[in-house]
């Protein structure tokens, strides 16, 4: 995990974020929201704290596997 984490869920995110976890027989859910890195962030340390903010916002979610994972600039 990046020791500077993203601003997860701001309207105003440079980066649209979509995840869907899956803990089989049990739950699965997909979420979504805006992000805006941290300067030098990467796609994997991005990724790393948006499943834990995910995660950790639902203890049932925690260790699910990840099915989908999008990264993408939040521009038209």
């Amino acid at each position: 995990m990046s020791t500077a984490q993203p601003i997860i869920d701001s309207r105003s995110g440079t980066h649209f974020w979509v995840l869907s976890v899956d803990k089989p027989g049990r739950v699965s859910t997909t979420r979504s929201g805006t992000c805006t890195p941290a300067s030098g962030s990467t796609r994997e340390s991005v990724y790393r704290d948006i499943y834990l903010s995910v995660t950790d916002a639902d203890p049932i979610l925690r260790g699910a596997t990840v099915l989908f994972f999008s990264l993408e600039p939040n521009r038209l």
